[in-house]
C-alpha cells in the first residue's frame, strides 16, 4: 500500500497522508436522465510551485477558479514543517505556513475553504496536533483540544461550511492505544467534542478518520479505518454527526477483500455521498473500492479499475451533485513501487476510467486529494518522485459539460448537447405569465424556469424552495439565478427587487432606488456569496463578494443591454440585443471573444451563457453564435430554422 491514508510514526510524530473534500450539493432525488458527459476527462498538469526541498501536498480545497489551496510537509523524511500553496487561477505560489516548531516533523494533511479569506487546515507534529486558519493573506496557529491524559495526538480531517462552522476529527494515543476525537470551530476557536470510535479486534488498534465531508451544520460524514496498523485484516469504518453526536454506520466490504481502507469522502446532500480507498485481497494485488451511501446506508458500488498487474489505490473523490464525480488516486505495478496517477470519472450510473492522465514528467507520480468547482473544474494535489526527492504536483481537468438549452416565453425548452438533456417543459401548459428566464443546476441533471410573476417550474434535480407566484410584486420578474451548490436560487425583478430561496442569502437589492433604466438581467458569482444586476443601459448593481469592475452606464449605446454572464474565471460580460460584447474588468478580465454587433441578425439577441472555452449567444429565434469562432465552444444546433410557438427569452449552459 502506498502511505496516502496511513498514521506513520516517525520519531514519534503521528502524520496522518489523507483527502478530504467538501463540495456541498442539493440532497434529495434526482432524476433518472442524466447527462453522461460531466464529468472532469482531461487532465493536464498545473504545475505546483516546487520550492526547494522535498515536498509534498497532502490534500487540497477549491472555492472558485481563481482560489484553490493544497496544503502538505516540506523536507519529507527529514523533520520538515508544514506547507501550503495557492492557485490564484493561473499560477501555484507557496505562501508561508504556520509551522509550530522549527525542529519538528509537523505535517498538514487536510484543508477545508469556505471562501478566499477562509481555510481551516490540520495536520500533526511529533506527537500534537496542528490547527491553522487562513485569512485570505497570512496562516494564523488555531489551539487544539485534545482529550486530557493521552500520549501523543494529530487532526486528520476537516470539513467547514461556514468561516464559523468547521468540524475536525482526530486520533489519541495512550499506552499504545487509539481511539478517535473531535474538535469544533465556532470562529474564533476549537473545542473539544466527543466522537465514535470503531470496534476493532486488534489489541492495540490505532484508528484514522481520514476523510470528511459535511453538507450543513447538523450533517457530516466521516470514513476511515479502524486499524492504520495492520492491511489484510483493517476495516474501514464511517460515522455520521447529526449536529450533537457522532455515530457509527456500517461500512460493507467487497466479498473477497481480507482488508479495506476508506481514504476520503464527499457529499451532494444528505442522501449521496462517495467514499473511495482502497480493498486488500489474498493475492499481491490490491484494488480501488468505492462505496456510496443513499442517506442511511452504504453500498459497494463497481470500480472499473481491477488489474491482474497493477495495486490501485484511490485517495481523492469530490462530487457536485449525484451525476457528477470526480476521484483520483494512483497504480502501482506488484513488483515495486512505480506509481501512476489514477482518474475516474462518475456520471450518474458508472464509474469510469479517465485515460491519459499527467505524471509530471516522472514514472512516479502520486495524487491525494480533488476538489471540483461546478461549472469550471477538477484540482487534484499530489507529489511526484523526482531524482530521489519529492515534488508537489497538481492537475487540473475542466468539467466537460457537452451542450446547452433555449427556454421560450411559452415554458418550451430546447436541449442541445450530450451534456444538456430534455428533462421537461411547460410548452403546451397554460401560464400564468410568461417565462422569462432559466437557471441550470451544476451537473446539468435539473434546470429551473421563472415567469414574469416569479412563478418557479423545476425539473430533473432541481428543487423547489419557493416563488412569488401568489405575491403582489411592484414589478415582473426579469431572471434568476442559482447558488453555486444548486441548493437556492434567487428571482430578480425590473426594479431590482430580490428574492432568495433555499440556500440563497439576501444581500442587497435596487428595489427602494430610483433607476435610470430597468433591471434586465442578474449573475451570481461563481461561489455563490454574491451577485451582480444589470439594468438595460448596462448600469451595474454588486451585492456580496461580487465586486464591481466597471459598467457601460455612461456610454451611448447602439442597443439597449439585455442580459449578462459571469464567466468562472472572474468579471462578468454584458450583452446588448444587437449581439455587443461587453467585458469587465477591462484590463486583466474576462477576454472578449467576438460579437454580432455588426451583423444584421434575423431577430435580436435575448441572452448569453460563458462556457470555460468562450460564450455562446442566441437571438430569439433560438439562432446561436459562438466565439470564438475558432477553437471555442462548440456549436450543437439551433431553433433558427425552426417555426417556434414563442420567442426564445434566454440561454443556458
Amino acid at each position: 500500500m502506498s502511505r496516502i491514508g496511513l498514521l506513520v510514526a516517525t520519531a514519534g510524530a503521528l502524520v496522518a497522508f489523507t483527502a478530504s473534500t467538501v463540495i456541498a450539493a442539493p440532497a434529495g432525488a434526482v432524476n433518472p436522465t442524466r447527462p453522461p458527459t460531466v464529468s472532469a476527462v482531461q487532465w493536464t498538469d498545473a504545475h505546483a510551485a516546487a520550492g526547494t526541498a522535498s515536498n509534498q501536498l497532502n490534500n487540497i480545497s477549491c472555492t472558485s477558479a481563481s482560489f484553490c489551496v493544497a496544503v502538505g510537509q516540506q523536507n519529507v523524511g527529514t523533520g520538515g514543517g508544514t506547507l501550503a500553496e495557492v492557485w490564484n487561477g493561473k499560477t501555484w505560489s507557496v505562501v508561508p505556513s504556520a509551522d509550530p516548531s522549527a525542529s519538528t516533523g509537523d505535517a498538514l494533511v487536510s484543508v477545508s475553504c469556505v471562501g478566499p479569506s477562509f481555510c481551516l487546515a490540520v495536520g500533526g507534529s511529533d506527537s500534537a496536533p496542528i490547527a491553522e486558519t487562513w485569512n485570505g493573506t497570512a496562516w494564523t496557529l488555531a489551539t487544539a483540544a485534545t482529550p486530557t491524559g493521552v500520549t501523543s495526538s494529530t487532526l486528520t480531517s476537516v470539513s467547514c461550511v461556514a468561516t464559523n462552522v468547521c468540524e475536525v476529527l482526530g486520533t489519541s494515543v495512550t499506552a499504545g492505544t487509539g481511539s478517535i476525537f473531535g474538535n469544533q470551530w465556532n470562529g474564533t476557536a476549537l473545542s473539544l467534542k466527543t466522537a465514535a470510535s470503531p470496534p476493532s479486534s486488534a489489541t492495540t488498534p490505532i484508528p484514522v478518520a481520514s476523510g470528511m465531508s459535511c453538507v450543513s451544520s447538523t450533517w457530516c460524514l466521516a470514513v476511515g479505518v479502524n486499524d492504520v496498523q495492520v492491511t489484510a485484516t483493517a476495516a474501514a469504518f464511517s460515522e455520521v454527526w447529526n449536529g450533537t453526536n457522532w455515530t457509527l454506520a456500517t461500512v460493507p466490504a467487497p466479498g473477497t477483500a481480507t482488508g479495506t481502507f476508506l481514504h476520503s469522502v464527499s457529499c451532494a446532500g444528505v442522501t449521496f455521498c462517495t467514499a473511495v480507498g482502497q480493498g486488500t485481497f489474498a493475492g499481491p494485488l490490491n484494488q480501488n473500492l468505492i462505496e456510496t451511501w443513499s442517506g442511511t446506508s452504504w453500498a459497494v458500488t463497481p470500480s472499473p479499475d481491477t488489474s491482474a498487474t497493477l495495486s490501485q489505490e484511490l485517495t481523492g473523490v469530490s462530487c457536485f451533485s449525484a451525476t457528477t464525480c470526480s476521484a483520483v488516486g494512483q497504480a502501482n505495478a506488484a513488483s515495486g513501487p512505480s506509481p501512476a496517477t489514477l482518474a475516474l470519472a462518475w456520471n450518474g450510473t458508472a464509474w469510469s476510467i479517465v485515460p491519459n492522465t499527467p505524471n509530471n514528467g516522472t514514472t512516479q507520480t502520486q495524487t491525494t486529494g480533488v476538489s471540483c468547482i461546478t461549472n469550471w473544474a477538477c484540482m487534484a494535489s499530489g507529489w511526484a518522485a523526482i531524482s530521489g526527492s519529492n515534488v508537489p504536483f497538481a492537475m487540473s481537468a475542466p468539467i466537460a459539460r457537452t451542450g446547452y438549452r433555449f427556454v421560450a416565453s411559452d415554458g418550451g425548452v430546447f436541449s442541445y448537447g450530450a451534456g444538456a438533456p430534455f428533462l421537461g417543459s411547460m410548452g403546451g401548459t397554460p401560464l400564468n405569465k410568461p417565462i422569462v428566464g432559466m437557471a441550470v443546476m451544476p451537473g446539468g441533471d435539473g434546470y429551473d424556469l421563472v415567469a414574469s410573476d416569479g412563478g418557479i417550474f423545476n425539473y430533473g434535480s432541481a428543487q423547489f424552495y419557493g416563488s412569488t407566484g401568489s405575491i403582489h410584486l411592484n414589478q415582473p420578474m426579469v431572471g434568476m439565478a442559482l447558488t453555486a451548490d444548486g441548493a437556492g436560487y434567487w428571482l430578480v425583478a425590473s426594479d431590482g427587487g430580490i428574492f432568495a430561496y433555499g440556500d440563497a442569502q439576501f444581500y442587497g437589492s435596487t428595489g427602494s432606488i430610483k433607476l435610470n433604466k430597468p433591471i434586465v438581467g442578474m449573475a451570481a458569482t461563481p461561489d455563490g456569496k454574491g451577485y451582480w444586476l444589470v439594468a438595460s443601459d448596462g448600469g451595474i448593481f454588486n451585492y456580496g463578494d461580487a465586486q464591481f469592475s466597471g459598467s457601460a452606464g455612461s456610454i451611448a449605446l447602439n442597443k439597449p443591454v439585455v442580459g449578462m454572464a459571469a464567466p468562472v474565471t472572474g468579471g462578468y460580460y454584458l450583452v446588448a440585443t444587437d449581439g455587443g460584447i461587453f467585458s469587465y474588468p477591462t484590463t486583466g478580465g474576462p477576454t472578449f471573444f467576438g460579437s454580432t454587433g455588426s451583423i444584421a441578425l434575423n431577430k435580436p439577441i435575448v441572452g448569453m451563457t460563458a462556457v470555460s472555452n468562450g460564450y455562446y449567444l442566441s437571438g430569439s429565434d433560438g439562432g446561436v453564435f459562438t466565439y470564438p469562432t475558432t477553437n471555442g465552444p462548440t456549436f450543437y444546433g439551433s431553433t433558427g430554422s425552426i417555426a417556434l410557438n414563442a420567442p426564445i427569452v434566454g440561454i443556458s449552459g
